[in-house]
């Protein structure tokens, strides 16, 4: 049977062909535009006590305040201030891209005022006119400026009834290297800056295009961020928080995974875009060598001794191995399922790979660059960590909001944590001996004891958080 089609018949068809075939087609990122002729304000509110989690009450505005007493509005992330929401708990509460220059505070509007006791509660009173909160600082073109508000609870209650509430507010200073912690967030073009020990965000770095990959050279102080949008990596001086020089890529790159040698002079981008990886001299900071992997690479781990980099490429089913000093790719070794991340053992003999489409755990030797077993995990696997002092492998999952622990010994998983959502990137902080787990569909960073597999503490991420860094890590 023959169907014909009239000429607009003809046309609707091919459009409902081409709906399908462009959503079956991974569509590219959109990009916020990077910060240039402005500067931008980041307004967190501080973790609250128990005692002023008795407070609820509402914001309806924030502005900047200029010298010239002119204001300039912020975006409010949230309204509604519910005490025990925020006891020991920061928020970031508004944000906005506002014009260079002077400013000294910022204005509230509060309303809404209730005061919650053992008795029941009781409804306060609230100023008719702004709340005013006086703090000199200066916002930077290019640059992100975090500030901190504190509630003073003591001090918000005049005459019983009335609700005055009381506001401190800074800029924090220099924070304790050792503790520094950085996660990169691609829809934000910056990388959040936060403490380790306390889970706080304490900075914030304005980058390029959606920051991706990122690592640390402890030694000299220094980190490297991806640039998948600007095919560019970035060194960020983590002593000031400063952008201090570009190594430029080749146009179509798109750079998302790093991997540095242990002696901080050698850095292999993998460059998703291109299907290659560059290896950069980090003194000079340009390609030394470009090198043609497999079809879409996506992540790499170097081995312990910096001498070689396992480079995963999805479409192609298959890792690159890349000789460091040689610069050369010199094996690939094909798997069964599609690769995603891989991780090493202490001994570095044990190269551990999940996968996509397949429930299994791929074990490969790396001395015979061969698959040698395989360990069950269950389907869904999306990150993994293996903790070097014990040998134990941290799955995270897709599905089930769960971190999956497996033992080597036993060629099986033995425990799980239920985590917030699902885990896309993990790392381990030696000094501390706790697993850093970023949740970017849950908006969270957790962190997590690694002898009772207890969560310890939590930091709001906000969203587009793509991988996360800490001094000490092992």
């Amino acid at each position: 049977m023959k169907i014909f089609f009239s000429r607009p018949g003809i046309y609707f068809f091919l459009f409902l062909q081409f709906l399908i075939i462009i959503s079956c087609v991974p569509q590219p990122l959109l990009y916020k535009e990077p910060l240039k002729d402005v500067g931008e304000v980041l307004l967190y509110l501080q973790p609250m006590s128990k005692e002023a989690g008795r407070f609820f009450f509402s914001i309806d505005e924030v502005s900047v305040v200029r010298d010239d007493d002119t204001t300039v509005p912020l975006s409010l992330s949230f309204n509604s201030i519910k005490g025990p929401a925020h006891v020991g708990v920061q928020k970031l509460l508004a944000s906005a891209r506002i014009p260079q220059g002077s400013y000294k505070g910022i204005r509230m509007k509060v309303t809404k005022a209730r005061l919650e006791g053992k008795e029941g509660g009781a409804e306060l009173l609230v100023p008719e006119g702004s709340v005013s909160v006086n703090e000199p600082f200066q916002v930077r073109r290019g640059r992100i400026l975090p500030m901190f508000l504190s509630f003073n609870h003591l001090k918000s209650i005049t005459d019983g009834i009335m609700f005055t509430p009381l506001f401190t507010l800074m800029t924090y200073g220099n924070e304790l290297i050792s503790l520094t912690g950085y996660i990169t967030n691609p829809q934000s073009n910056m990388v959040s800056v936060f403490n380790k020990k306390t889970m706080l965000m304490v900075g914030a770095i304005a980058t390029g295009r959606a920051p991706a990959g990122i690592v640390f050279d402890q030694d000299r102080g220094q980190a490297y961020a991806a640039l998948s949008g600007d095919d560019v990596i970035e060194v960020i001086n983590i002593f000031t928080g400063e952008i201090t020089g570009r190594i430029r890529l080749n146009s179509g790159d798109e750079p998302v995974s790093l991997c540095l040698t242990p002696d901080g002079n050698t850095l292999l981008s993998v460059n998703r875009g291109s299907n290659t990886v560059s290896i950069l001299e980090t003194k000079g900071r340009f390609e030394v060598k470009r090198l043609k992997v497999g079809e879409d690479p996506i992540s790499a781990v170097i081995d312990p001794t910096g001498l070689r980099t396992y480079i995963m490429n999805s479409m192609s089913r298959s890792i690159s191995v890349v000789d460091m000093p040689g610069k050369v790719v010199f094996a690939t070794i094909a798997l069964e399922g599609i690769p995603l991340q891989g991780a090493f053992n202490r001994n570095g003999d044990k190269l551990y790979v999940i996968n996509r489409d397949i429930p299994d755990l791929t074990v490969i030797d790396p001395s015979a660059l061969s698959v040698t077993g395989k360990i069950f995990i269950g389907s869904g696997a999306l990150s993994i960590k293996v903790d070097t002092r014990t040998n134990l492998i941290y799955i995270g999952n897709r599905t089930g909001s769960r971190i999956s622990v497996a033992s080597p010994s036993t060629s099986m998983f033995i425990d799980t944590i239920t985590t917030a959502g699902t885990v896309a990137y993990m790392t381990i902080d030696d000094q501390e001996n706790t697993l850093f787990a970023l949740i970017p569909d849950g908006k969270v960073l957790q962190k997590i004891n690694l002898t009772n597999k207890k969560i310890i503490a939590e930091l709001e991420t906000g969203e587009g958080t793509y991988a996360v860094a800490v001094m000490g890590e092992r």
